[in-house]
């Protein structure tokens, strides 16, 4: 299996990091939740991974939902008696556990579950297309990983385009040609993605390695998944 990690990973020019602990409030910063929340600042960088809707039993999504939802409640709970701010012990095993759940939810993932749709590479191009559509006009795509049935994308908006709104696009116009290949109809992705701001350069580059080693280290061949990987990343 011939897949290439990059060494060097070179931030994007004007890179904005994000400092959710910082003391100094970030004007552009927003924030909303549905199942899982979800942070936006202008000009910030995002890690973004969306999976079709066979990819997980539903009694995984349930619970790890509920988890959410008591983190949340803590998180609020401990805030309140704080003068609005998350204590750094609380804020320190949320983290912790943001992490196990992403680890947990990666890894569930590529153990290939549902129909796979996207494991065969016909069914793949649409996608790659759907993220290179609005490149340079809306968003500015940095790497992806297109497994069997979901994918991860490092990307950063444009200006006055939301990240929520690329990822329906990229659904929609994806579905919309597969369907069409398998004469099919209805939903075929989870409605909604998970997505995490780019906190800083390690954060960057860890999220770009993790692109390029996932298909490798789901022991998947090259006609199984695709990569793409920014050009300032495919000679480093």
């Amino acid at each position: 299996m011939a897949w290439f990690v990059p060494r060097q990973i070179p931030l994007p020019a004007g890179f904005i990091g994000f400092d959710p602990q910082s003391s100094v409030p970030d004007t552009q910063f927003t924030a909303y939740g549905r199942h899982l929340p979800h942070w936006r600042r202008e000009g910030a960088c995002y890690l973004a991974t969306f999976r079709l809707r066979d990819s997980l039993p539903e009694e995984i999504v349930a619970r790890m939902r509920d988890e959410q939802r008591q983190w949340q409640a803590r998180l609020a709970s401990a805030a309140s008696k704080n003068e609005g701010r998350i204590p750094q012990q609380e804020w320190s095993e949320w983290q912790a556990f943001e992490q196990r759940r992403a680890r947990k939810l990666d890894l569930l993932l590529d153990e290939g579950r549902g129909e796979c749709l996207l494991r065969h590479a016909a069914h793949r191009t649409p996608l790659v297309e759907a993220l290179h559509h609005q490149e340079g006009t809306r968003v500015e795509m940095l790497a992806y990983a297109i497994m069997p049935n979901h994918a991860h994308v490092l990307c950063r908006p444009l200006p006055g385009h939301a990240l929520e709104a690329l990822l329906g696009s990229w659904k929609r116009r994806s579905s919309q040609r597969i369907h069409r290949l398998l004469g099919r109809s209805g939903p075929m992705w989870q409605d909604e993605s998970w997505d995490r701001i780019i906190r800083d350069g390690d954060h960057y580059a860890t999220a770009a390695r993790y692109i390029a080693k996932n298909p490798l280290a789901a022991g998947l061949s090259e006609d199984e998944a695709t990569v793409w990987l920014h050009p300032t990343m495919q000679g480093a």
